[in-house]
């Protein structure tokens, strides 16, 4: 997937991030805490060789700006760069910035810019070009998934060559987070970028059919550390059971997202091995309208929250692959910002039952779960683990499946109403809390959500730049969030890939991201 909310398995998608987390006012990097594994360290990767990497989704174009589909992704780092990128550590580090600065009211932001970045063609990359991308970005005509996470710059110049002041409408302790997927594209190559790609990442494009394949080679102007192979292949698989056939057999060298169902049989094999992110930022949500009787009610919100056996929806649904979140928390249990005097509210009919009652809804009601047809299988097993336990109290879950667009249109984008139901979805953002509760701002949750305590509480947050400070006032944000129960999050999902255990260097960021910059063939 991607770091963005996704409203559909394939073409119905709207973003919603806002920022990231970072460090304090006068840093270069943040601590965003530990969101990745690691496969082996480049250290051990040999120079030469050839990979290829599958999915069962093709990629059909190459801007990064514009980017449809989460296994697009995979290309950003290897082709582009940015001011800020995240690290296999999960800090928040330097790209073609070298440095950054904040001024004390975290509105104005300074990036001073690495002399030697060029592009593939040769031209050197300066403060103009990120001017122009960050111009292109902001376009109101530009559709793309960052534009959540810049909406309050106000204005980008260039202060000499090598420098870029950026000046916010409000406070943003977190920003260079917020712009780690802003990549400083050729914006005069753009209308050019499927056919012939300029580009300032370690690898450039020899080869792509849309749909199909890109092949990359090493790109002879970068900068940084040498790409570690001659060739990289990424391709379109049939189906997941030819992928899975295909890797075993050495055809395959990677499977980024691997069937869940396929995880377990990979056990054992000396010759495969697999790599999932250690603090998981992609979580299954299921969304109510807060503004239509009955889960206009919190009451009722929570009563939902109690009926959920999360337990049994990881192991069935999600064969195992994931973190509970018993309350109901976008953020892991094991995110550094995870805090606050929290209820738990793991399975409990009695409760939900009493809540129900105090809502108005009772025995011989029936809500309804509004789902996908054709895909997304998991979401109708967990809707049936749920229709099991409601039923125990006397109350109708009744499932509906519909074609994709049929699905979305019922309430996508925010703002449409669907009183009694009850909508499976998934999201996944970069694990720092400025982008996990940003969905929940007025106007961007599909839930209608509109709660200004919580608006308060989360611009205080952002704009504070002491981290200790920092996680004292997002504690604050999650027990906002805890007490009203916009969603139902009942799991954190890990996005597990697979690989030939002579592949080094493959790691994944919280959102499944797959980070393929130092990837190789194991050194003899």
């Amino acid at each position: 997937m991607r770091w963005k909310r996704t409203v559909a398995a394939a073409t119905v998608a709207c973003a919603l991030a806002v920022a990231g987390c970072g460090g304090d006012s006068s840093s270069t990097s943040g601590d965003s805490g530990g969101d990745t594994s690691t496969g082996d360290t480049p250290a051990q990767v040999a120079q030469g060789g050839t990979l290829t990497v599958a999915h069962t989704d093709g990629i059909p174009q190459l801007n990064p700006v514009i980017r449809t589909f989460g296994w697009e992704e995979v290309l950003f780092p290897l082709l582009w760069n940015g001011l800020s990128k995240a690290d296999e550590n999960g800090d928040v580090v330097p790209d073609i910035a070298r440095s950054w600065s904040a001024s004390p009211d975290q509105r104005t932001w300074t990036f001073e810019l690495r002399t030697d970045v060029r592009y593939s063609n040769g031209r050197p990359l300066t403060s103009r070009n990120v001017v122009k991308a960050f111009e292109y970005y902001l376009d109101p005509r530009t559709t793309t998934q960052e534009a959540n996470k810049i909406a309050t710059i106000a204005s980008v110049r260039a202060d000499g060559p090598a420098r870029v002041v950026v000046q916010l409408r409000e406070p943003n302790a977190l920003f260079p987070e917020a712009i780690v997927w802003v990549k400083i594209v050729d914006v005069d190559n753009v209308g050019q970028i499927d056919k012939r790609p300029v580009v300032t990442g370690p690898y450039t494009v020899k080869d792509f059919v849309p749909d199909d394949h890109v092949t990359l080679v090493p790109n002879p102007e970068y900068w940084g550390d040498p790409a570690p192979l001659r060739e990289m292949e990424i391709v379109k698989a049939t189906d997941t059971t030819s992928a899975l056939g295909a890797l075993r057999a050495g055809d395959i060298d990677v499977i980024w997202a691997t069937n869940p169902t396929d995880v377990a049989s990979l056990e054992g094999d000396p010759d495969l091995k697999t790599v999932e992110p250690e603090v998981p930022s992609k979580y299954v949500d299921w969304e109510f309208d807060t503004t239509a009787p009955p889960f206009d009610n919190v009451k009722a919100r929570q009563a939902v929250a109690y009926a959920v056996d999360r337990e049994a929806v990881l192991q069935s649904a999600y064969y195992g692959l994931g973190d509970l979140a018993p309350t109901n928390n976008p953020l892991s249990t094991n995110n550094p910002y995870y805090g606050g005097e929290l209820t738990d509210y793991s399975y409990d009919l009695d409760k939900a039952r009493a809540l129900f009652e105090e809502a108005g809804i009772r025995a011989g009601d029936t809500i309804t779960w509004w789902g996908t047809a054709g895909t997304n299988a998991e979401w109708t097993t967990a809707a049936e683990i749920v229709q099991a336990s409601l039923r125990e109290i006397g109350i109708e879950l009744k499932i509906e499946n519909r074609e994709i667009s049929t699905w979305a249109d019922k309430f996508y984008p925010a703002g449409k109403r669907f009183p009694n139901f009850l909508v499976p979805n998934l999201a996944s953002f970069p694990p720092s809390p400025a982008d996990a509760f940003g969905f929940y701002r007025r106007g961007r949750c599909e839930c209608n959500w509109d709660n200004p305590e919580f608006e308060s509480a989360y611009d205080a947050a952002l704009a504070e730049p002491d981290e200790t400070k920092a996680k004292e006032k997002w504690a604050t944000v999650q027990e906002i969030v805890n007490r009203e129960v916009p969603l139902i999050i009942p799991l954190q999902v890990k996005v597990v890939s697979s690989m030939r255990s002579n592949v080094e260097g493959v790691w994944m960021e919280g959102g499944g991201q797959l980070h393929l910059e130092q990837a190789g063939v194991a050194a003899e």
